[in-house]
């Protein structure tokens, strides 16, 4: 049986969006500082947008900016994005106006040992330094890490390849996340064997030089309602400290089909990574989507929002359950992406739009202005600066 490796961008990458921004000229421009800047890449240049306090967003000086990249991560000084031509990394210098200066290009194939495949989605850990980029090479049905040195001009210093934790005959893989005390990065996935779908997770131990090595990892899945059934995830993100929140599918041993909801489970990592759950069917909350294709975690670690066809925003309670919040909202568009900023900004990339809300624990409200216009984006990546 040939077995493929389908590349899901969740959290990291995903489709959507970018032209104009739409104007409406119904609220003066706020004259006071940025609390974030937003980029949305789209197949030939990058739109960047300060965002005010209100949550409105304004054109930056010199955008947009040429480029072609399929997914994107910043850290304070630069964004990278990983390029649509399937070989090249672009560093992006990120001015004090939040405007883009490319400043170089990386050949990640060159230090590709299979010499196939495509590159992205890259993630930079949350210390800045070291970005990581994966290669899906379909034409070895395997997956690796690769990790590059951010230099202090933006260029890229291969360190080398995390290879050998994947397995080759894996159905889904979603695409690595790195735990909030940034010691440890995480990849989940079902893998297909001969039809029979199981749930793959891997763990990665950050090592001081930013290389990645292969870690334990005791492979616990939340309880079924039928014991010989699993639940297979379908995404999952991570909050500031050492909690991971992962939305699964029942998958019938019975029938060999997805049976049910899609419901939210949590995990909690151990000082070695290992992660343990108290989520079972009984307690997981259901979703109102038929599908997720993004899921992240605010940074307060409060709020968690999935999306698929519309989103939800649910309370986020660390080891605890996840408890319900809003129903769907917008559900007349596909959600692909989500970022957020620390002044309570949910951005949402999806349908040709960018939707700006101000969410909190109490309270959740579109900012004015909201959707933005922004067709053929690719993805949206935010670096906020409160």
């Amino acid at each position: 049986m040939t077995r493929c490796l389908k590349l899901f961008a969740c959290l990291t990458t995903t489709l959507c969006a970018g032209a104009a921004l739409a104007q409406t000229g119904d609220e003066p421009e706020t004259t006071s500082s940025p609390v974030a800047y937003v980029y949305v890449s789209r197949p030939t240049h990058i739109d960047a947008f300060a965002a005010s306090t209100t949550g409105k967003l304004t054109a930056v000086p010199g955008s947009p900016i040429s480029g072609s990249v399929s997914s994107m991560s910043v850290n304070g000084e630069f964004l990278f994005g990983a390029g649509d031509n399937g070989k090249d990394i672009y560093s992006f210098s990120i001015g004090s106006n939040g405007a883009l200066k490319q400043v170089s290009e990386t050949n990640a194939q060159k230090y590709n040992p299979l010499g196939c495949g495509s590159i992205g989605p890259v993630q930079i850990d949350d210390t800045g330094t070291t970005l990581y980029n994966q290669v899906t090479a379909d034409c070895e049905d395997s997956a690796f890490i690769q990790a590059f040195k951010i230099e202090d001009k933006g260029e890229l210093q291969f360190l080398g390849n995390a290879t050998g934790g994947i397995p080759s005959d894996i159905a889904t893989l979603y695409p690595l996340i790195f735990l909030g005390t940034n010691k440890y990065a995480y990849q989940t996935g079902c893998a297909d064997d001969d039809g029979l779908l199981d749930t793959v997770n891997e763990v990665y131990k950050r090592e001081s030089n930013g290389m990645l090595t292969i870690g334990d990892f005791d492979n616990v899945s939340p309880k079924t309602k039928n014991p010989d059934d699993l639940y297979c995830p379908w995404g999952f993100a991570t909050d500031p400290t050492d909690h991971l929140a992962y939305a699964f599918q029942d998958f019938s041993s019975y029938s060999g089909e997805f049976v049910g909801p899609i419901v939210l489970g949590t995990y909690t990592a151990d000082s070695h990574g290992i992660l343990t759950t108290k989520s079972a069917y009984e307690n997981m909350p259901a979703t109102d989507l038929a599908s997720i294709s993004a899921i992240s975690i605010s940074p307060s670690g409060k709020l968690l929002a999935v999306g698929g066809p519309g989103f939800q925003v649910f309370h986020f309670n660390g080891s605890s359950p996840i408890t319900h919040y809003t129903g769907q909202l917008q559900a007349g568009y596909g959600f692909q992406q989500f970022g957020w900023d620390g002044d309570n900004h949910l951005y949402a990339l999806g349908g040709g739009k960018l939707f700006v809300y101000t969410v909190t624990p109490t309270s959740i409200k579109e900012a004015s202005g909201s959707p933005y216009s922004i067709p053929e984006a690719s993805s949206v990546i935010v670096r906020s600066l409160k």
